[in-house]
């Protein structure tokens, strides 16, 4: 049993070991996120070795390599390698991705489809790569743009004074009906058709109002 969890990784120390197109899969999402990214490897992809964002040690690892690490990514071509890796990682305390699929890793990167703040991540625990890439596939058609908009469109409502101090007058009870009451379909709706100011207005309206 695995425990999905959300990792903001900013400016947070992850370690790939291997330098290989798998590991680079692998990585680029924490590059991406602003994780401190070092890669540990004799040979490097480009995606990996000329993104100034990554630093590469050109050389083999060294169990001293994951010190002070978050992550740690398993990702070369050789399994014994990578088994030592995940039990070094794993004496730290560190958390381990291992890329071949046996299974010793710690954790999972989850195949996600991102829409502005919005993330939706499906994972099988590493039993079924191919199924993840397939469903990841059929969010990516059934939850366009617009559901990021919505996303961004709540996170602004939650920081707005006005719904805030309306918020602050209810009971935790009250406040959880009044965000349940959004008529989702029809703020996308509205979304799609360009009418944000309307979708926000239409949402603020039931996060404001006195009736419970």
């Amino acid at each position: 049993m695995t425990l999905p969890l959300s990792v903001r990784l900013a400016g947070l120390p992850v370690v790939g070991v291997g330098g290989g197109a798998v590991a680079a899969a692998k990585l680029r999402p924490m590059v991406e996120g602003g994780a401190d990214v070092t890669v540990v490897a004799p040979d490097a992809v480009p995606d990996l070795a000329e993104d100034p964002r990554v630093t590469w040690l050109r050389r083999g690892w060294a169990p001293a390599d994951l010190d002070g690490a978050l992550l740690v990514v398993a990702g070369t071509a050789d399994p014994g390698v990578n088994a030592a890796v995940v039990a070094a990682a794993t004496a730290r305390g560190t958390l381990s991705v291992r890329v071949d699929g046996e299974g010793d890793g710690t954790a999972d990167v989850a195949a996600a489809v991102r829409r502005g703040p919005l993330t939706i991540a499906v994972s099988t625990g590493g039993a079924g790569p191919a199924l993840s890439a397939h469903l990841r596939a059929r969010l990516e058609e059934d939850y366009g743009p617009e559901w990021g908009e919505l996303a961004a469109l709540y996170g602004e409502l939650r920081r707005d004074p006005d719904v805030r101090a309306a918020l602050s007058r209810c009971s935790p009870e009250q406040r959880r009906r009044r965000w349940r009451a959004i008529p989702v379909t029809d703020i996308l709706r509205l979304i799609r058709s360009g009418r944000r100011v309307e979708a926000k207005r239409v949402v603020s309206a039931c996060l404001s109002s006195s009736s419970d």
